[in-house]
């Protein structure tokens, strides 16, 4: 029989302050989980799908996101069901340092400061 996945959803909050601004954060993943195996960002409603905002993500030193990633990559609106928002990783969890780097691309309308999230779907509870 098999035993159903344990999942927690660890969130990691950015605030952007200005435009253009780059914000970095390095944190650890959740140590009573085994593998990351999913990302999502969550932005304001005013980014669009046009912005350029770009995302860096390094996992204990291997980096999983350059500099030059287009955060629009990892953003969805909601019209896409919740199960496939997440875009699929398989890294360790367990105490992983996650660093990110989040550049604001200065879009015209957007309100400062804003709080983008990050959000690491981690399975399988040790």
């Amino acid at each position: 029989m098999n035993t159903p996945k344990s999942t927690k959803y660890q969130v990691i909050k950015l605030t952007v302050p200005s435009a253009g601004a780059t914000v970095s954060v390095t944190t650890n993943s959740d140590k009573l989980y085994k593998n990351i195996v999913g990302i999502l960002v969550s932005m304001p409603y005013q980014v669009t799908f046009a912005d350029s905002s770009t995302f860096n993500l390094v996992i204990n030193d291997k980096e999983i996101f350059p500099d030059t990633f287009e955060i629009k990559v990892l953003h969805c609106d909601s019209y896409i069901p919740v199960n496939e928002r997440f875009y699929l990783l398989d890294e360790p969890a367990d105490g992983s340092t996650v660093k990110i780097r989040f550049t604001d691309g200065a879009m015209a309308g957007v309100v400062y400061p804003y709080v983008a999230n990050v959000y690491l779907k981690l399975e399988d509870k040790n």
